[in-house]
C-alpha cells in the first residue's frame, strides 16, 4: 500500500469514517452529512480524495465503495480499534509486557478500544483492592478470573462472593494453589460445599491477573521487565471487550485442570 493511499485513509478521521459507514451499503451525500454530523463543504472534499484514490466511486447522488475501497474497508476496522487503544494510552502498552496476551487475543486487542485506566490515588493504598472494580465486583451476579499474583484480600472477597450465591469460576497456577492448600486450607475446604464455585489449575505460564464480570473487565498485566505492576489496571465495561474476557477464561480454562 503506497504511502498516497496511506494517507488518503488515516490522514482524515472523516475519511476513514466515511469508507467504514459506507461499507455496510451505498449512501446518498444527505446521509453521509448526517452521519459526520457536517456539511457538505467539509465532505466533498474528503470524498474527492477516496475517488481519486479509486476507493470511492459516484452513480449520481449516491456513493459507494469500489472494488478495493470494499476489500481495504473489510479489514479497516480492526486497525482503527488498534489506533483507538494505543492512542488512549501508548505510553501503557509500550511499557507492559503485552506478549503474555495469547496470541490470538493480542489480535483482537483492538476490543479493548473503549477501555479506561484505574490507578491508586496514592502509594498508601497500593496493595488494597480497586475501589471501581470493589463497586463493580459486589453487583455483579457471575464473575471468572485468572490469577498469577497470590493477595489474600483477594481470597476472601471471593469466598465471600460465593456465600453470597454468585456464580464464581477461578483459574489460578500451581504455584498459588499450593499456597492456598498450606495457608487457607480451611477456606478451601469450605468452598468444596458450594455448587456456584468453580476453581482450575493451569500448568501453561501465566503472568497476568483478570477478572471478567457480567459488568466488569479489569486486566492487569506485568511491566516489560516482568515486574508486577500494583498503580494500574485495564478496565472496560464495553460488552465487546467482555465477551474478550470471555473468550480468554474460556482459553485458559480448556487447558486447565478442575479441582472442584
Amino acid at each position: 500500500m503506497n504511502s498516497s493511499l496511506l494517507e488518503s485513509i488515516f490522514l482524515s478521521p472523516k475519511r476513514t469514517q466515511i469508507l467504514l459507514f459506507l461499507k455496510e451499503n451505498p449512501k446518498a451525500i444527505a446521509e453521509i452529512r448526517e452521519f459526520l454530523h457536517t456539511n457538505s463543504v467539509a465532505v466533498l472534499p474528503q470524498l474527492k480524495i477516496l475517488r481519486e484514490n479509486s476507493l470511492v466511486i459516484k452513480i449520481g447522488d449516491v456513493y459507494s465503495l469500489t472494488p478495493l475501497g470494499i476489500a481495504i474497508a473489510g479489514r479497516l476496522q480492526p486497525m482503527v480499534d488498534l489506533i483507538k487503544i494505543l492512542g488512549n494510552q501508548y505510553d501503557y502498552w509500550a511499557n507492559h509486557a503485552i506478549e503474555c496476551i495469547p496470541a490470538p487475543f493480542l489480535k483482537r486487542i483492538g476490543d479493548l478500544s473503549d477501555c479506561t485506566f484505574s490507578e491508586h490515588s496514592s502509594n498508601t493504598h497500593l496493595y488494597e483492592i480497586h475501589k471501581e472494580f470493589l463497586e463493580n465486583f459486589m453487583k455483579a451476579k457471575k464473575l471468572s478470573g485468572i490469577v498469577s499474583i497470590f493477595h489474600p484480600s483477594h481470597l476472601s472477597l471471593f469466598f465471600n462472593f460465593v456465600k453470597m450465591g454468585r456464580d464464581i469460576s477461578i483459574i489460578i497456577t500451581p504455584q498459588i494453589y499450593e499456597r492456598i492448600k498450606e495457608d487457607f486450607g480451611a477456606m478451601l475446604n469450605e468452598s468444596l460445599k458450594f455448587e456456584n464455585a468453580s476453581l482450575y489449575v493451569c500448568r501453561e505460564k501465566i503472568e497476568f491477573n483478570f477478572s471478567v464480570t457480567d459488568r466488569l473487565f479489569f486486566l492487569t498485566l506485568p511491566f516489560s521487565d516482568g515486574t508486577y505492576d500494583l498503580q494500574n489496571r485495564v478496565m472496560c465495561f464495553d460488552p465487546v471487550a467482555l465477551q474478550w474476557g470471555e473468550d480468554l477464561f474460556s482459553y485458559y480454562m480448556d487447558i486447565s485442570n478442575k479441582i472442584f
